[in-house]
């Protein structure tokens, strides 16, 4: 998209090489944009091209963080609202759940329960639609959270499903990070979620359910909230 691309001829000036050709290769995630999504994604790639907070790092300035969740909404099928408004309420039978000794709170089907996870607490719930709602609370990674190194994080946690798994919307903020991501698996099932990364936890949102049939996702990826 032309808007992307005068985004990175804004940072020719300020950036090094390197952070411009990254600028441009990141702009053909978006040429073509998203089926049913170019009001999202020019929305926010002309938030972006006109933000004072650009910076030479590949994230997305945070004073266009809502219109890349957006993006992010969008493409996996939720229905569009302006993103500068918070949710009118949530779905039916959905509650707030908080986590205190993780530090977190996030909106899910009721009825979830916690048990111990491969590295961590795991809180699972189905839904009444059949997807399966889980919060997986992970060690850190070794490594500054970044697009590249979440990918390496995906892989390893999801097996053969990460070879379809495309990632969007990196956004960092005073030390916290997130990402959202979407993957079609080989047993034929979605797996969509979002990643949130603060100074003690990763914690992964996860919705999985067969091809097209996930549940409602914006509530419980977009209300998440780390404690202060």
């Amino acid at each position: 998209m032309p808007i992307c691309l005068a985004k990175c001829d804004k940072l020719v000036s300020k950036c090094g090489k390197p952070a411009v050709e990254s600028c441009r290769v990141n702009c053909t995630k978006y040429d073509p944009p998203p089926t049913d999504c170019t009001d999202q994604v020019r929305a926010a790639l002309e938030c972006t091209r006109d933000a004072k907070d650009l910076t030479c790092a590949n994230v997305a300035p945070e004073s266009c963080a809502k219109k890349f969740r957006a993006i992010a909404a969008c493409t996996a099928g939720e229905t569009s609202q302006n993103p500068d408004q918070a949710p009118a309420g949530l779905p039916a039978g959905w509650e707030k759940v908080s986590d205190s000794g993780n530090g977190f709170s996030v909106d899910l089907p009721q009825g979830s329960a916690e048990k111990a996870g491969p590295e961590g607490p795991l809180r699972s719930v189905t839904g009444a639609d059949g997807t399966l709602y889980t919060v997986s609370v992970r060690p850190l990674l070794k490594d500054k959270p970044s697009e590249k190194s979440l990918l390496y994080f995906l892989m390893k946690v999801q097996g053969r499903c990460s070879d379809k798994v495309k990632l969007d919307g990196f956004i960092e903020k005073a030390g916290r990070y997130s990402i959202h991501f979407t993957a079609h698996c080989p047993d034929k099932t979605d797996w969509d979620g979002m990643i949130y990364v603060n100074d003690k936890h990763l914690v992964m949102l996860s919705a999985q359910a067969p091809f097209g049939k996930i549940g409602p996702t914006e509530p419980f990826f977009y209300q998440f909230e780390f404690a202060n």
